[in-house]
């Protein structure tokens, strides 16, 4: 048996398992899927994110003299998640916030509002041939803010964060608690549900054939 196995073995020639090689190294560059990802942020997370971008902002108009501001919030029930970051931002940004505006010239009032908060998702699309699905995720934070000084104005903003994010993370960087975390994920293609099947099988095919034809020479 060992007589055999080795004689078998030896029929070989160093370019035939040269090839072979090749053909399995190939296969598993266009098969092996992409695992080792980097960690997609949350959207909850982009929104605290972009709530601090709005505070630090509108917290620039109010003139350094004005150390105390009186805090109105009014972003609703729905969004008022996003109150504690406004609050937290303005108070890093070196402001005292206070609960009334008394009569002195070192307070200012500003009523802040977010209007909007919003997550869309692209087409989905693939990076490589068998590989993962992925998206591109935009988030949208806008709102106003009046200031009072005395004398007031009116400021707008609108901030988008947008990346590429794997669909499967989807269900991890959305928050059940926050509906508006979340956003309808378009299908996947049909056509790449059709073609991969047949790729995978026609390239085992190919291996196998080309195997046994290596072989008997």
């Amino acid at each position: 048996m060992k007589t055999i196995y080795f004689n078998c073995i030896k029929s070989f020639k160093y370019g035939e398992y040269s090839n072979i090689l090749r053909i399995v190294s190939l296969l598993i560059i266009i098969f092996y899927p992409a695992y080792l990802q980097s960690q997609s942020i949350p959207n909850l997370e982009i929104f605290y994110r972009l709530s601090d971008s709005a505070a630090v902002n509108a917290s620039k108009n109010i003139p350094a003299y004005k150390k105390s501001v009186k805090l109105d919030l009014n972003s609703g029930n729905t969004l008022s998640i996003l109150n504690n970051q406004v609050l937290e931002s303005f108070h890093n940004s070196g402001k005292n916030i206070i609960n009334s505006s008394p009569n002195d010239t070192s307070a200012a009032e500003i009523s802040f509002r977010i209007d909007k908060a919003v997550v869309d998702y692209g087409d989905l699309f693939q990076q490589k041939l068998f590989g993962d699905f992925y998206t591109e995720r935009k988030i949208t934070l806008s709102g106003n803010y009046i200031l009072f000084l005395p004398g007031f104005s009116s400021h707008n903003f609108n901030y988008t964060y947008s990346d590429t994010v794997n669909a499967n993370d989807i269900k991890n960087i959305e928050n059940n608690a926050f509906p508006f975390t979340q956003s309808k994920l378009p299908s996947e293609p049909l056509f790449a549900s059709i073609y991969e099947p047949v790729i995978a099988v026609g390239a085992a095919a190919i291996t196998v054939i080309l195997f046994f034809t290596i072989r008997s020479k």
